[in-house]
């Protein structure tokens, strides 16, 4: 069996802090973290690895990929997968830049989606990798000190800050490719669907009152907000994102419940009222089902 590096073996083989939750929950539990690489000359094994990476590096270096060496001499920011399997040794003398990390459990509804159609765009490249320029640099460097300081914060909005910080690398990363490689831009009408229903997902959270409950929660509220059939949605998002709308819906919701369990002291049914369960029963059956614990279980 191939050998995979887990975010908690990376914490390890580079000698950094392990973060208490993440310790905890065995790597199972949602995780971020982002790091400055000064003068990082330390070198990655060439394996694959379960969570997701990006990396704003300037500096020599070598890149092993799957397809064969690549020697990068100038700045660059990548964004590696449980899919890619890489390596990377530093050849310059003073490598920086910074270092995301992130694992499946930390993506939004959002993230999902800027990510796979920034993925869709190096179907045959050897691996996810934009060359920079000094300004081009200069504007994600920009950006990942934004991300580092609102981390570093105890602002109480932080991670929604980082969510959105995230999401625009991504889509800047996009522009920037698309910008270098013109006959990657592809026009598709059913591309507008799939971002408006995001968009529209994404407006509802987080729920910030259990007054407060959220208004689109089926494929139909979606499709009727959109102006297009649900048979349409369910098509454009299965097409685009690799699943069905009831199933991105119920994944979001989940998401803002787990997040609701454990950071507030809402009652049970509160938080079911707030995310659209008319029965507190239909709350818990759904916890058990996408969980295998009950919504009290989760919270303790």
């Amino acid at each position: 069996m191939e050998y995979t590096e887990s975010i908690l073996q990376y914490y390890k083989t580079t000698h950094k802090e392990i973060p208490g939750e993440l310790l905890q929950g065995q790597g199972l539990v949602r995780h971020f973290n982002i790091f400055k690489r000064n003068n990082c000359m330390a070198t990655q094994p060439f394996v694959r690895r379960d969570y997701y990476k990006i990396c704003l590096i300037s500096g020599k270096a070598v890149l092993y990929t799957e397809s064969g060496e690549v020697v990068i001499d100038q700045p660059y920011i990548s964004f590696s997968n449980p899919d890619n399997k890489f390596g990377w040794k530093p050849i310059s003398e003073y490598p920086g830049g910074y270092a995301c990390l992130f694992n499946e459990e930390y993506l939004s509804a959002g993230l999902k989606m800027a990510l796979k159609k920034m993925y869709g765009l190096f179907e045959s490249a050897v691996y996810p990798l934009i060359l920079l320029n000094e300004q081009e640099y200069e504007m994600f460097q920009d950006y990942f000190e934004k991300i580092h300081n609102a981390y570093g914060s105890d602002f109480e909005y932080k991670d929604e800050v980082v969510h959105n910080l995230l999401q625009l690398i991504i889509y800047e990363g996009i522009k920037v490719l698309e910008s270098h490689c013109p006959e990657l831009r592809k026009e598709n009408p059913k591309n507008d669907v799939v971002r408006r229903f995001f968009e529209l997902l994404d407006r509802q959270f987080p729920v910030d009152s259990p007054k407060n409950s959220i208004q689109m929660k089926s494929p139909a509220d979606f499709a009727n907000e959109l102006r297009v059939h649900v048979n349409h949605l369910n098509h454009c998002l299965k097409l685009h994102a690799g699943q069905s709308t009831s199933r991105l819906i119920a994944e979001r919701i989940l998401q803002e419940a787990v997040e609701l369990l454990k950071n507030t002291d809402w009652s049970i049914t509160e938080i079911g009222d707030s995310l659209g369960f008319e029965y507190t029963q239909h709350f818990n059956a759904f916890i058990k089902r996408h969980t295998g614990q009950s919504p009290k279980y989760l919270r303790s």
